[in-house]
């Protein structure tokens, strides 16, 4: 009766083991956006070997075949854990004093329309960026759905400081993020007729040359005859409008290489292009001023920013702009002047408010009073010298808890939509052309959020262990 007992402990143990790692399996498979027969098909057989070749025979194997890892097995384990998450948010948004919300909508490859939702607020004295839902939605529905969502889950709007979105008109904001202000400069709608035209016989070469296998190895086995440090063209799209300034780079540089191309390819009016010296002015100002247009939307990208940052870098560009309009004065050209002057304009009508901004930061009497305390603490200036703006502020709370608050409700502010962008990157790769019938939501909850982990013991401890046969 004691063998049978031990034997019925060592197997209740067992299981309760395997049905731990199905969950560990299942969270790993989730967070690298992978299919759900991997668990089954790879994993398992995988580590099967690994611990064969490690420890031969001192190691039962078959006890890894008990860790239940079938498909439908880990898509439920995928479900439970990503409702256990976000049971934890809501409840930390409950308890927060405020949060922010960022909000973009695109279509995935069912041409369903998703919604998703990004969350920042505080908890436990760090700032915390987390992914919220994804929604299926039109462009009509898209408060009612936010709406129901606060309802469903007892969040209250009053606790919503900020809304950042993009430039969409369906998310029906007064002007663009700045993401699509700096889009906008990128795809050149204010580019005069000539510099368009440059811009348009860059297309049709880079055309000519990716149209087909053939012409690109032609191409390739020109360049590198010619001595050139980069034998392969980048792909210019409408849709990729960062890779403007990179292929315009790449062009100017193998312009030899490009005449020499075209040529042989009879492409003589083409040709005559890369020999004008006008005509490669301009492709060197385009290249140049696209090239720092990407630069400035690639340090606007990123987790954890916030508008203060955002604003310096653009103001900072700003400047840039009026200052390469003096120092090329009358050796620059009327198309080159024109062009920078109309980017100065579009940049400074976006911020054409932020001479007034100093009115959205006055103080009440005893914020004032907190401040001149704040300005005069040596141990709160060394804090805000070696710790970044929301860290400092979070350690305001206390001592001056009226001017932390005001603070935080500018810091919780998203300034770009740059999640939401990354989170359609995971959805058009969880489902794609061979998954388009996967419901993603379970999958990109663990997939997109950081800083919550499932609580897997609370998890196991509601089934009862189920090994796999």
């Amino acid at each position: 009766q004691k063998l049978s007992q031990t034997t019925s402990l060592e197997r209740t143990g067992l299981q309760r083991l395997a049905l731990k790692c199905s969950y560990q399996v299942a969270l790993r498979i989730a967070q690298k956006k992978q299919p759900y027969t991997l668990g089954e098909d790879s994993i398992l057989p995988s580590a099967t070997d690994m611990c064969k070749t490690m420890y031969g025979n001192d190691i039962d194997i078959n006890k890894l075949k008990t860790v239940p890892l079938s498909d439908t097995t880990i898509a439920r384990r995928i479900d439970e854990m990503a409702s256990d998450v976000r049971v934890q948010l809501i409840e930390k948004l409950r308890l927060a004093d405020a949060f922010a919300l960022q909000l973009d909508e695109s279509t995935d490859v069912s041409k369903d329309t998703q919604l998703l939702a990004f969350v920042r607020f505080v908890d436990q004295n760090e700032m915390q960026e987390e992914f919220l839902f994804p929604e299926r939605t039109t462009s009509a529905e898209i408060f009612k759905v936010i709406d129901a969502f606060f309802r469903e889950n007892y969040i209250s709007w009053a606790k919503c400081v900020a809304l950042c979105t993009d430039g969409a008109r369906a998310m029906a904001g007064l002007k663009s993020g700045l993401i699509a202000l700096v889009r906008d400069s990128l795809v050149a709608k204010d580019m005069s007729a000539e510099l368009s035209d440059v811009m348009d016989s860059v297309v049709k070469v880079v055309n000519i040359v990716k149209k087909s296998a053939l012409q690109t190895r032609l191409f390739s086995n020109l360049c590198a005859a010619e001595g050139e440090e980069h034998t392969r063209l980048l792909y210019h799209s409408e849709v990729r409008w960062l890779s403007r300034g990179t292929v315009l780079a790449r062009v100017l540089e193998l312009r030899t290489s490009f005449r020499e191309f075209l040529l042989l390819q009879k492409r003589t009016e083409l040709a005559a292009l890369f020999s004008d010296n006008v005509w490669i002015t301009k492709l060197a100002y385009l290249a140049d001023i696209f090239a720092k247009l990407n630069k400035l939307c690639s340090s606007m990208q990123g987790r954890n920013t916030h508008a203060f940052q955002l604003f310096d870098r653009m103001e900072g560009f700003v400047k840039k702009i009026r200052k390469w309009k003096e120092f090329c004065g009358a050796l620059a050209s009327r198309n080159t002047l024109a062009h920078l002057e109309a980017l100065h304009g579009q940049f400074r009508n976006y911020f054409s408010e932020a001479d007034n901004a100093a009115d959205g930061a006055r103080l009440a009497v005893t914020e004032e009073d907190q401040l001149i305390e704040l300005s005069t603490d040596s141990t709160y200036r060394n804090i805000y010298e070696t710790k970044p703006l929301t860290q400092f502020w979070i350690s305001c709370q206390k001592d001056f808890p009226q001017l932390a608050a005001k603070a935080m409700m500018s810091l919780l502010s998203f300034a770009t939509t740059y999640l939401c962008e990354s989170g359609f990157s995971s959805l058009t790769y969880l489902k794609n052309k061979y998954r388009s019938r996967l419901q993603p939501e379970a999958d990109m909850t663990l997939c997109l959020t950081t800083s919550i982990r499932p609580r897997l013991d609370k998890l196991c401890a509601t089934h009862q262990g189920q090994t796999s046969h």
